[in-house]
C-alpha cells in the first residue's frame, strides 16, 4: 500500500525553523516511529530527537515489530496504513508479547476517530491525527505527556483522540483497510496452509492451516524466517529461490516439495508484484486439511 499522508514543503520549512522544542521530562527514553512515508518518517524522526528521546525509525510494521521485540522502546507511534502488518494488527501483536503488551501505543493516522472502533485488534492508548506537521508533532508531544503524567491504564478512546477536530477523514484510507481485512480474511478462511512472506522470506501472516503445520500460533511466527521451520537439506533451495523471486520484475509461480512439521508437503510459491517490483511472497502448503 503506498502512503496515505504526503509531507508538504510549507510543513517542512515551518517544521525547520520551529524553536527546539522542550526537552522530554525524562530525557533518553526510545520512541519506536513507523511510517511508510520516508518525508513524514524523518521529520517526525528529526522532531523527537530534538525532544529528547532516543529515536528508532521502521518503514513497515513487520520492521517494527522486529525494532519492538530487539529494542523494547518506552513508546510506539504507529500508522494505521503499513505494508507488511498493518498497524492495527502491529498493536495486537505487541499486546500478545509478554515482554511488550504494557507498552504505551499512540496510532499517527488520517483515519477518523470514529474509524478506530472498527478495529477490534487496535488497543492504544493514544490517537493523533495527521495534518500540519509543526501541529501534529506537537499534539504527539501532548499525548506522551498526558500517558506519562497519568498512566496509560487511564487512557479511554475518547479521551485519546487528539488533534481530529481539524481534519478531515480520507474515505479512501478506510476503503483501502477494508479491502486488505478482506483480503486476510479470505486467505485465514482457507482449508490449505497459507503464509505471506516479505520478499526475504520473513512471515507476516500465517492462516490458521499454516499454524497447524508449524505447530506455532501466528503471534509467534509473524517475523521470523520461513526456512527456521524447514529441515536443514530443503532450506538452501528455498532460500535461493525467495532471492531470485525478490528481483522478480513481473509475477512468477512455481511448485516444490518441502519438508516442515511432521512431514513433506508440496508448497506453491508466488511473487506478489505491485508495479515491476517483488511486494510480498504468497506461501501455499498442500494439502494442509489432511494434517491432523
Amino acid at each position: 500500500m503506498r502512503a496515505a499522508y504526503r509531507l508538504k514543503t510549507d510543513d517542512a520549512t515551518r517544521l525547520a525553523i520551529m524553536k527546539t522544542p522542550p526537552r522530554s521530562t525524562t530525557p533518553e527514553k526510545s520512541v519506536l516511529f513507523a511510517d511508510n512515508d520516508l518525508l513524514l518518517l524523518e521529520a517526525v524522526g528529526d522532531f523527537l530527537r530534538a525532544s529528547g528521546f532516543q529515536v528508532h525509525l521502521a518503514q513497515d510494521g513487520l520492521q517494527a515489530l522486529e525494532i519492538c521485540r530487539k529494542e523494547k522502546p518506552d513508546f510506539v507511534i504507529l500508522d494505521i496504513v503499513m505494508p507488511r502488518i498493518d498497524g492495527a494488527r502491529l498493536c495486537w501483536f505487541i499486546r500478545q508479547d509478554p515482554k511488550l503488551k504494557d507498552t504505551p501505543i499512540i496510532v499517527f493516522s488520517s483515519l477518523s476517530g470514529q474509524d478506530f472502533r472498527n478495529f477490534p485488534q487496535l488497543s492504544a492508548d493514544a490517537y493523533v491525527a495527521k495534518g500540519p506537521l509543526p501541529i501534529a508533532c506537537e499534539h504527539i508531544i501532548q499525548a506522551i505527556r498526558k500517558i506519562e503524567g497519568e498512566g496509560r491504564q487511564s487512557q479511554t478512546v475518547d479521551s485519546g483522540i487528539i488533534g481530529y477536530n481539524r481534519v478531515r477523514p480520507r474515505k479512501m484510507i478506510q476503503e483501502m483497510l477494508d479491502d486488505r481485512r478482506h483480503f486476510l480474511n479470505v486467505l485465514r478462511s482457507l482449508g490449505a496452509g497459507v503464509l505471506e512472506l516479505d520478499p526475504t522470506g520473513r512471515i507476516a501472516m500465517a492462516n490458521p492451516g499454516a499454524c497447524k503445520i508449524l505447530k506455532a500460533k501466528e503471534v509467534q511466527l509473524v517475523g521470523e524466517p520461513l526456512v527456521s521451520f524447514i529441515s536443514p537439506q530443503d532450506r538452501k533451495a528455498l532460500q535461493d529461490l525467495f532471492a531470485e523471486l525478490a528481483e522478480a520484475t513481473e509475477p512468477q509461480r512455481c511448485r516444490i516439495q518441502a519438508h516442515l512439521g511432521d512431514g513433506a508437503f508440496p508448497l506453491q510459491i508466488c511473487a506478489i508484484m505491485e508495479g515491476k517490483e517483488c511486494e510480498s511472497i504468497l506461501v501455499i502448503i498442500e494439502s494442509a486439511d489432511q494434517v491432523s
